[in-house]
C-alpha cells in the first residue's frame, strides 16, 4: 500500500524539478552565493596563470547551460598546476566571462600582453561535487541525437 505522504512528497519535488529544468546544481550554488551563502561543496578560488616561454596553452573548456567549465587541463602546459578539470570560470581580471570564445580571446590576450592573467573560478571541492560537474561535461560533449541520425 502507497504512503499518501510519500507520493505527495514526489509529486512535489517533481514539479520542483520542472520548474528549474535549465538550472544545474552548481548554478543553485551560484544563486546561494549572491545570496551570501555558497554549498560546502564548491569554492571560489583566485588563480593567476603566468605566461612561460616554449609551453603550450593546454586548456579546453566547454559551454554548458551558460556557464564556461574547464573540460581539458594538458600536463607541461601554461594551465597545468593552475586549473582543473571541472572549474567554472567566472572572470578575468575581474570582469565577467561572457561565454567560450570571449573567454579564450581574454585568456589569450591578457597572456600575451601582460604576461599573466587573474583567473575567478568556482571549483568543485568535494567528490560528488566532481563526479557531478564530470557527468554535465561529458553529457555537453555527446553529440545531439539528430547529429547521430544524419550520419
Amino acid at each position: 500500500m502507497s504512503n499518501p505522504a510519500s507520493s505527495s512528497a514526489s509529486s512535489k519535488c517533481k514539479s520542483a524539478e520542472n520548474t528549474d529544468d535549465d538550472r544545474t546544481l552548481a548554478e543553485d550554488d551560484q544563486i546561494d552565493q549572491n545570496s551570501g551563502s555558497m554549498d560546502h561543496r564548491f569554492e571560489r578560488v583566485t588563480v593567476t596563470l603566468e605566461k612561460v616561454g616554449g609551453k603550450k596553452f593546454g586548456l579546453g573548456i566547454v559551454s554548458v547551460h551558460q556557464r564556461i567549465l574547464v573540460c581539458k587541463v594538458e600536463n607541461d602546459s601554461l594551465v597545468s598546476g593552475v586549473l582543473r578539470y571541472g572549474d567554472q570560470i567566472m572572470e578575468i581580471n575581474k570582469k565577467e566571462v561572457l561565454n567560450k570564445i570571449d573567454c579564450k580571446k581574454r585568456l589569450m590576450s591578457c597572456l600575451k600582453d601582460k604576461g599573466h592573467v587573474e583567473i575567478l573560478l568556482i571549483r568543485p571541492k568535494t567528490p560528488d561535487a566532481v563526479k557531478m560537474i564530470e557527468q554535465e561535461i561529458q553529457l555537453s560533449q555527446q553529440p545531439s541525437s539528430t547529429a547521430q541520425s544524419k550520419q
